[in-house]
């Protein structure tokens, strides 16, 4: 075992929140190391670039979410291209398009009469909020289906006042507006890190963290590097943990976990009493756009349907190429989970030609690519984003906050702001936590 020079702080997780740490670090003139177990940056950022694709493939983070400023600034500072997502949504059924607008019209209302409820009373879960609400049936399962897919929750567990603050977060930042990055929103992490003089020193990948020993202003991190085997350790006063949600909640001795030595209990119980939802997406390319020879879907962005397995569906547009994307999150993923690449894939194509009235046959000749990562299965993920269970909104906050000034936690898990489950939320934790590992040592940036 290998023993480094001392370091003023350790970053474990190479997602955007380590990044932006590491960035905000640097530039305060810190001794910084950033581990990541992958062979590459960016976490649940995920862009495919396959050259028979006219179009970058998003297998992980896809939409910017308004126009935060984490993102945004990015974006003007790398000159990267982004655009306006289609929003139009036609609702199928049997391939027949069926009315949607007073569909939406009452799933506003469902939501402005929780936001309603979640500001006067106590917090409960959103399925209790619609059992005593008087809404029609129709409108409560609507409302049902749009939360428990956008958010990859469960309706009988997430609580509406994590709902109704993430609402009024989103409304302040144009939040129903939703936009793709041209280049790739890999492109974000890249910029990130291109801002980081001498990256290769301060970042090593297939470097997974397998302990951590600290008392109050020291720790020692140690790790074992993927491709030799080789066990290392670095000595540092402050560790920023940037590991997603689901990995702070996976058993210790399992792959991709790691302990503390000693544990952090009322951090680790505050991440336990968060829940981690799970999705599955696909993205289609095909030799021809299907959708768009039915007139009624042609210009479409988004179709939506009742399909058991993946009932939602997103184009490119306004960009036209053909290449379609399935999601199916929360409850809806539950048999999906842990099942083979094959199986996820042709759930998908059966989903889609159901909804879009097209022979599967069809469907099948047509295709000429299909891309899948298995965020459930994939040990450093362990799925997809954070959410809230009734009555335990305050866990985020112990989640976020420093341990005796030597532990810190980042993660899209742990902002404060309204922001969870997005991208902007992970930079702002990162940036947070580094900010807060700099004040603790008397230093400004």
């Amino acid at each position: 075992m290998t023993r480094r020079a001392d370091l003023d702080a350790v970053i474990i997780g190479g997602g955007v929140a380590g990044i932006a740490a590491l960035r905000e670090l640097d530039r305060a003139g810190w001794k910084v190391l950033c581990l990541e177990a992958r062979d590459r940056v960016g976490g649940r950022i995920l862009t495919i670039r396959d050259p028979l694709s006219p179009i970058p493939i998003e297998l992980g983070a896809e939409f910017i979410h308004g126009r935060s400023p984490e993102i945004w600034d990015v974006i003007k500072s790398a000159k990267l291209t982004a655009y306006e997502c289609a929003d139009r949504a036609v609702y199928l059924k049997n391939g027949e398009p069926k009315a949607l607008r007073d569909a939406w019209e009452q799933v506003d209302y469902v939501m402005t009469d929780m936001q309603k409820a979640a500001e006067r009373g106590k917090d409960r879960s959103f399925a209790e909020f619609l059992k005593r609400s008087k809404h029609s049936g129709n409108a409560k399962r609507l409302a049902a289906s749009y939360v428990e897919g956008f958010n990859a929750a469960r309706q009988e567990v997430i609580g509406i006042r994590s709902l109704a603050q993430d609402a009024r977060a989103s409304d302040e930042i144009d939040g129903d507006r939703s936009f793709r990055i041209l280049n790739g929103y890999e492109a974000i992490v890249i910029q990130l890190a291109n801002g980081i003089i001498g990256l290769d020193s301060k970042l090593r990948l297939n470097s997974a963290v397998e302990k951590i020993e600290w008392q109050r202003g020291s720790a020692t991190v140690h790790f074992r590097e993927a491709l030799t085997g080789q066990g290392e350790s670095v000595r540092t006063r402050a560790v920023i943990v940037a590991v997603p949600l689901g990995v702070l909640q996976t058993s210790p001795g399992a792959v991709g976990s790691f302990q503390f030595d000693p544990e952090p209990s009322d951090t680790l119980e505050a991440a336990r009493s968060l829940r981690f939802g799970q999705v599955m997406r696909v993205a289609l390319r095909f030799r021809e756009a299907i959708w768009e020879t039915n007139k009624d879907i042609s210009d479409a962005g988004f179709l939506l349907s009742d399909e058991p397995r993946f009932p939602t569906w997103w184009t490119p547009l306004p960009v036209r190429a053909p290449i379609i994307t399935g999601w199916s999150a929360g409850p809806r993923a539950d048999e999906l989970l842990g099942q083979p690449r094959s199986f996820v894939i042709a759930q998908a194509l059966g989903a889609l030609a159901s909804i879009t009235g097209c022979p599967r046959a069809r469907v099948d000749s047509l295709l000429e690519g299909a891309y899948f990562h298995d965020w459930h299965g994939d040990a450093f993920a362990q799925g997809a984003y954070s959410y809230v269970p009734a009555g335990a909104l305050a866990a985020r906050k112990k989640l976020a906050e420093p341990v005796c000034e030597t532990l810190y936690f980042a993660g899209e898990a742990t902002d404060l702001n309204g922001h969870s489950a997005t991208v902007h939320g992970a930079i702002a934790s990162g940036k947070r936590a580094a900010r807060e590992c700099i004040a603790s040592a008397g230093c400004t940036i």
